[in-house]
């Protein structure tokens, strides 16, 4: 079977439901790492694509249900999760569950795969508005909504979904494509992960909940005289949280992406690719069709300002990246980078003088090796990412990545972030070793985040010991047989300086009264599926 998808469907009428991260994925990846898969078809992915079996469409109906896939997540006290598409993982129980059903008629695919999330959203044992430690919001702003992330670096990232627990239903993993030879149009709600990143892609991901589009993209890698392609464009409407602002002429942006790779033959191991995404305000969804080539205009620097100018002027604003992966089956290894900017150059000489201007990158390795006779492996994992001002911020104005000027919400659908889970001006660190034998799985990893470091220095008082840092070093196993797949991660999440609350510096007098302890459990389980 192709790299990007699942194996060919059994002839049963049960089947599983497939994300664009997780055991699945990880299957895959490592399959490539032993050569027994192309190192292809992963750069752009989403559940349909995955579930597509890689043959021509089949000429008689086909159906399967989708059995569920159930995902809780606790926290002791501090929300914290990421790339769970629809799920908020607040203080508590949080849950996330898909179900739904597939069926082919020839050339098109239809998935029905809505998710229902649900939250118990207790109370944190601190207050991310205390005055001491941030300004007041403006009227306009929902009380919910980022205290730091107001002017200029503007951005719907609620520290909690309201003061209450909820429930929801999303159209989730759906999806109706039609096969056109290479080529697949259709439109759904599902999530798209685009470049090679394993936790953090810089432009799309499934840390938020899938947004209504439409696409275009190819069903399988075209063969040309100049290497191997695969490209996708996607148009949707985003959404504004609950918990954002009161202004509802504002609630709809649009977001053209754009993203194509290539191999210089189909053996190669060595794929690039390029990916953007253009997004702006919209009157509404009938309006976003219209912003379809938004992706081939330019969106000008709207950030480019000083932090005293107060101009935010709605218009487009983006973000794009260039990508690399190189797999070396051979010895199991993989390295990868996705580097991202918010801005073009001005000019070639400006690109040759700071090159560095606007960056974001997302780096890292992963290497899998056979250990002793019995088909166990060993595997690694380590995954570097900065969105923070990279230091030509001293010689120009610039913004804070995924926040903007132009579109107040951000690059955000739902409250959450589309691209990397960590969030504007943030920095992050994973390390993960595992070792995997016969459907078992068990490991250890260790993990840092930077959180909101643009934000900080805009503070009166951005004392080298206030940052607001999680230090989350974990266990993490699974079980996989014929009929189930269960794992489990657990992480001790210790947040240093919650929201920048500390009263006084480093050294014996110090008080960071916003240190917290969290527990941190996931638990997925999936019933049949791959």
């Amino acid at each position: 079977h192709s790299a990007n998808s699942a194996p060919p469907p059994a002839p049963s009428l049960f089947g599983g439901v497939l994300t664009v991260n997780g055991d699945s994925v990880e299957r895959i990846q490592i399959s490539q790492l032993a050569g027994t898969a192309p190192a292809s078809g992963m750069m752009f992915r989403s559940t349909s694509s995955l579930m597509r079996n890689g043959a021509a469409p089949s000429l008689k109906p086909a159906f399967s249900v989708l059995l569920p896939r159930v995902t809780m997540v606790t926290n002791s006290d501090i929300p914290f999760s990421g790339n769970d598409g629809a799920l908020w993982a607040g203080k508590g129980y949080n849950f996330r569950v898909l179900a739904g059903a597939s069926a082919s008629f020839g050339p098109v695919r239809v998935v029905v795969a809505p998710e229902l999330v649900s939250s118990t959203n207790y109370l944190m044992s601190l207050n991310p508005i205390d005055l001491r430690f941030s300004r007041p919001l403006p009227p306009s702003r929902n009380k919910f909504s980022s205290p730091a992330n107001v002017f200029p670096y503007s951005i719907d990232w609620p520290y909690r979904m309201g003061d209450s627990a909820f429930h929801k239903i999303y159209p989730g993993q759906s999806s109706i494509s039609v096969a056109l030879g290479p080529i697949e149009v259709g439109a759904g709600t599902e999530n798209e992960w685009w470049g090679p990143a394993i936790r953090n892609p810089i432009v799309l991901s499934d840390n938020a909940p899938g947004y209504p589009h439409g696409f275009i993209r190819t069903g399988r890698p075209i063969v040309t005289p100049i290497g191997q392609i695969e490209g996708r464009l996607v148009v949707g409407g985003l959404h504004e949280s609950d918990f954002f602002d009161t202004d509802s002429s504002n609630d709809v942006n649009s977001i053209s992406s754009f993203g194509i790779s290539w191999k210089r033959r189909p053996t190669s191991n060595v794929t690039i690719g390029f990916a953007r995404s253009v997004y702006a305000p919209a009157s509404g969804y009938g309006n976003v069709a219209s912003h379809t080539f938004d992706f081939l205009k330019s969106t000008g620097r709207p950030n480019a300002l000083p932090i005293t100018d107060s101009t935010m002027t709605p218009g487009p604003d983006q973000i794009y990246s260039l990508f690399a992966q190189w797999i070396i089956p051979g010895y199991g290894l993989e390295t990868y980078i996705d580097l991202g900017h918010t801005e073009f150059p001005k000019s070639l000489r400006a690109f040759l003088v700071q090159p560095n201007h606007t960056r974001g990158y997302t780096a890292g390795l992963l290497w899998a090796h056979p250990t002793g006779s019995s088909g166990a492996k060993v595997r690694v994992n380590g995954e570097l990412t900065n969105v923070e001002p990279s230091a030509s911020y001293r010689f120009g104005p610039l913004g804070s990545f995924y926040t903007s000027r132009a579109v107040v919400q951000g690059y955000t659908n739902e409250g959450q972030m589309l691209g990397a889970g960590i969030g504007p001006g943030s920095s992050a660190e994973w390390l993960s070793i595992d070792y995997l034998r016969s459907g078992a799985t068990v490991g250890v990893n260790f993990g840092r985040t930077r959180y909101n470091n643009d934000a900080f220095f805009l503070r009166s008082n951005p004392h080298r010991c206030f940052h607001d840092v999680a230090v989350y070093p974990g266990l993490r196993g699974g079980l996989r047989n014929r009929f189930f797949s269960l794992r489990a991660d657990y992480s001790y999440v210790t947040r240093l300086n919650s929201f920048w609350q500390r009263t006084r510096g480093c050294g014996t007098n110090e008080s960071a009264i916003g240190d917290r302890n969290t527990h941190n459990l996931s638990v997925t389980l999936r019933t049949l599926g791959w």
